[in-house]
């Protein structure tokens, strides 16, 4: 307001020039909130395996099971059609969903595209592949970076259901909580939604009404023991989900996170306090 205009939440969905990624574009529509954001998809191609196409050693086997020399123009040939493959997925997603799409192609090892990348967006979105290079860019990245939400996503076929785990006195008591970002989700999706309660400061039948009146689709509510905030039994109330949010505190411990993404059939949020997001 007062003359400035805030610009649209910049969503960074990392893609593979070589092999498949899911693209869910229903569910990053409302990560940051019900504003329609802008969703970017990062093709990051390997100038390393570039390089060892036009080797005269490099060798690539074909249906037959024959090996024959991979020749860097027909690599290239394939990266630009992969990119093309890209462009008009996300295309048509854009057009149904209504939210601006692009796509950028970067020729740059992995970790410092998607390093410089995080450094512009307010959400990275990043196969589980890439697990030990997006932990490093969440947990180095310094705190005035507007990056503040982190999905690690194992890209395969899983439900809608999302569980959350929440440290917060009441549902919604902050505008940036997992909570908030939960039910903002299942609201807007669908999805039914578990709530993990790990502050444990309401009686669980109060609770679970409140969630019912917020309009969601209340699939169940269990209070946490104290200190059983770890993989293993997050894991275990999350087995069947689509989306498991963790709170701030949880977020930050790369040893729980790596873990939690190892056990996971479905995808991992993480979230940081605060938002530094300025105007533009």
């Amino acid at each position: 307001m007062n003359g400035i205009e805030q610009r649209a939440a910049r969503i960074l969905v990392a893609l593979s020039a070589t092999a498949e990624t899911r693209i869910e574009l229903e569910l990053y529509r409302y990560l940051l909130g019900d504003a329609p954001p802008e969703i970017v998809g990062l093709v990051v191609e390997d100038p390393a395996l570039l390089a060892h196409a036009g080797s005269r050693l490099a060798r690539e086997i074909v249906l037959s099971g024959l090996e024959r020399r991979l020749e860097l123009a027909a690599l290239e040939r394939q990266l630009r059609a992969r990119a093309a493959e890209w462009r008009r997925a996300l295309e048509a997603q854009s057009a149904r969903l209504g939210v601006r799409v692009a796509l950028e192609t970067v020729r740059e090892e992995r970790r410092a595209a998607l390093r410089a990348a995080a450094e512009r967006a307010d959400a990275l979105i990043v196969d589980t592949s890439a697990l030990r290079d997006a932990l490093d860019i969440w947990t180095t990245l310094p705190s005035r970076a507007p990056l503040r939400t982190l999905v690690l996503t194992p890209g395969r076929p899983r439900s809608a259901d999302i569980v959350v785990v929440t440290d917060e006195a009441a549902p919604g008591s902050a505008a940036d909580s997992p909570l908030a970002a939960a039910l903002r989700i299942a609201r807007r999706t669908g999805a039914r939604l578990t709530v993990l309660d790990a502050a444990r400061r309401r009686a669980p039948p109060a609770f679970a009404r409140e969630l019912l009146g917020l309009g969601v689709r209340l699939a169940g509510y269990a209070p946490l023991e104290p200190g059983r905030v770890d993989a293993a039994t997050l894991a275990a109330h999350a087995a069947h989900a689509g989306l498991l949010v963790l709170p701030a505190a949880a977020s930050a411990d790369p040893v729980l996170v790596s873990d939690l993404a190892t056990r996971l059939r479905g995808a991992l949020m993480l979230l940081r306090g605060g938002s530094p997001r300025a105007d533009t």
